[in-house]
């Protein structure tokens, strides 16, 4: 199961989530890959193992590396990681002169081997609608989209990407889904994070995961430290969070 975590939006906690959802979903037992999409590469720097020059999703679109050369365990048991490289973004202009057979390249890398290797495979996307986030969606699954509680735009920015989901699905990738929404740094103690909670689940009723994640110091210290909450502060309500929202998408699955 191939799942793209997307939206329009930056800083709604799309690598907190990928992060600490593979994280909490190889401690129930599912054997995880993390593809960091992003040229920002802020998952790689905390996943990626102290390797020198590792191959990247660079070598893999440039070169044309066979994928399981790319491939790295994490810190992490049974979390592997495709990492990336802010060379990546000078691919995009290229890839972009033959965009039809750009959008099936990361499907067409990892979907076999994926599928025979992998439980869950997270695709951790950057904050646009570009190629890179249509590569993603044509190689997934479904998509999991996190909104963060409060503000507007990373509403519209789910919107957006919603409307995004549904066109690849009926244009290109026919069995991709959207699987919910994960309402991110909730701040219960403040009433405009509250209404907007309310607001969200009422207005996308069943389309939202049971499980929100707080605004928690503890996850914001362990992103300091290069971490998962769950490695960090396991007792945390954070990492209790994130594994609820584990055995959510395992139901769901």
């Amino acid at each position: 199961m191939i799942i793209s975590i997307i939206n329009n939006k930056g800083g709604v906690g799309k690598t907190t989530l990928s992060c600490n959802l593979a994280h909490a979903l190889a401690n129930k037992g599912k054997r995880v890959l993390v593809i960091d999409h992003d040229p920002q590469s802020n998952t790689s720097s905390v996943l990626s193992p102290q390797v020198r020059d590792p191959k990247t999703l660079h070598d893999l679109y440039a070169d044309g590396i066979p994928v399981q050369q790319c491939i790295y365990p994490t810190l992490y048991d049974g979390v592997d990681v495709l990492p990336n490289e802010p060379a990546t973004a000078a691919l995009e202009l290229e890839l972009y002169q033959d965009v039809r057979t750009s959008y099936h390249l990361l499907r067409d890398s990892i979907r076999d081997h994926a599928d025979k290797n992998y439980d869950i495979v997270l695709i951790d996307c950057p904050p646009t609608l570009g190629l890179w986030v249509v590569m993603s969606l044509v190689a997934s699954d479904c998509a999991v989209i996190p909104i963060e509680a409060g503000s507007r735009y990373s509403i519209d920015g789910f919107v957006a990407a919603f409307d995004a989901i549904n066109s690849i699905s009926q244009r290109v990738n026919h069995g991709l889904k959207f699987l919910k929404a994960v309402v991110n740094k909730v701040d219960l103690r403040s009433g405009i994070s509250r209404l907007s909670v309310d607001h969200i689940r009422k207005q996308f009723t069943d389309k939202v995961f049971d499980t929100t994640i707080p605004i928690n110091s503890d996850i914001q210290k362990a992103e300091m430290d290069g971490e998962t909450v769950i490695r960090y502060a396991p007792q945390s309500n954070g990492s209790k969070r994130f594994r609820a929202l584990a055995e959510e998408i395992i139901g769901l699955l």
